[in-house]
């Protein structure tokens, strides 16, 4: 089966989301609940370094989350017990949340995956509320029950990601400390493109690494299949179909970043009204309603993404291999390869 063309695709995958769009308010609620899990550890340790090192509490907790780690590892650096529980700690909660992350988005993913198969061609169709609910699978039933039934695959996923994580930032971690020169040397500058550049290049590899298990996670929940198998499949798609995943991802991140910059421009058009003494009370809820929308539209436009690259990756994978649900009591199925025309 040929592939969508990327407006086609796109379409497609903004017509599912649309159809079902409780999932959206159901990744936004897990992103939202994972990101203040992490924050939990992180206010634990600015305690610790409040009550260890006799630092202001307030001005700990004054510059956002990343900057109170930033601050609370480089307060306990003296202390390397201190430091080891603290990193010990946020370590696991993110791994944990992580878990929650995947479980939860392997049940919204298998709605858009149902979606598909029984939504027909509609992106050829004119675009009419009819459209829009053919392509209506969600239910709390069918959420719930695919979430359990991707539990294990999710946690394995989960932890291969945070292995990929720690791998990136033991080496970059290594890289930064290595020997760096010493104040007013000849190689002081050198060693700044140096480690501007290894921080670019972790950046991306994170990235990376993220996206690939999003890649790995439409593979599992679309053919019901084991890691293993959604490795090597995914490495055949990427490669023999990689303009199509490449475009939807550029097509995506343009929509998100013209996303942002209206957003931007709506914050900064409202903030000066922030400074007046009444109608910045009165622009709270409005500067907050504005978060939540940006927040969400975000969300949408990230499951669009995900909802074409599922659809790409179905019309690929249509002849070259043959999805099997897995059995009674089993949590992944094999692989089985797709027969000659006429084969049973």
């Amino acid at each position: 089966m040929d592939s969508l063309l990327l407006r086609a695709a796109l379409k497609r995958g903004l017509l599912i989301v649309a159809a079902n769009w409780p999932i959206v308010l159901i990744d936004f609620a897990v992103d939202v609940f994972c990101q203040l899990a992490i924050a939990v550890p992180i206010v634990g340790g600015a305690l610790m370094v409040a009550t260890v090192a006799g630092i202001d509490l307030e001005l700990l907790l004054s510059e956002g989350v990343v900057a109170t780690a930033d601050m609370v590892v480089g307060s306990l650096t003296s202390r390397p017990a201190a430091l080891a529980s603290f990193l010990f700690a946020v370590a696991v909660v993110a791994v944990a949340a992580e878990v929650v992350r995947f479980v939860v988005k392997a049940g919204t993913l298998s709605v858009v995956v149902t979606a598909d198969a029984v939504a027909g061609e509609i992106q050829r169709l004119p675009l009419t509320m009819h459209v829009v609910r053919r392509a209506r699978a969600f239910g709390l039933e069918r959420l719930v029950t695919a979430s359990r039934r991707f539990v294990g695959r999710a946690v394995q996923l989960s932890l291969w990601l945070a292995l990929a994580y720690a791998i990136v930032a033991i080496c970059y971690i290594a890289l930064v400390t290595w020997h760096p020169p010493a104040r007013g040397s000849v190689w002081l500058p050198a060693w700044s493109m140096l480690v501007l550049a290894a921080t670019s290049t972790a950046i991306v590899a994170a990235a990376a690494a993220r996206f690939s298990v999003t890649l790995m996670r439409i593979v599992i929940v679309t053919d019901d299949c084991s890691i293993s198998t959604a490795a090597r499949r995914l490495a055949r798609f990427v490669i023999e179909d990689a303009r199509q995943v490449v475009g939807v991802v550029a097509a995506v991140a343009g929509l998100q970043v013209v996303a942002l910059g209206v957003g931007l421009l709506i914050a900064a058009g409202i903030a000066p009204l922030a400074y007046l003494p009444v109608v910045g009370l009165l622009l709270l809820p409005l500067q907050a309603g504005l978060w939540l929308l940006r927040r969400l539209v975000f969300d949408a436009l990230a499951l669009v993404g995900v909802a074409a690259c599922q659809t790409q990756y179905r019309r690929f994978g249509a002849g070259r291999w043959t999805p099997v649900t897995a059995g009674p009591g089993t949590d992944a199925a094999p692989e089985v390869a797709a027969g000659p025309p006429g084969a049973p």
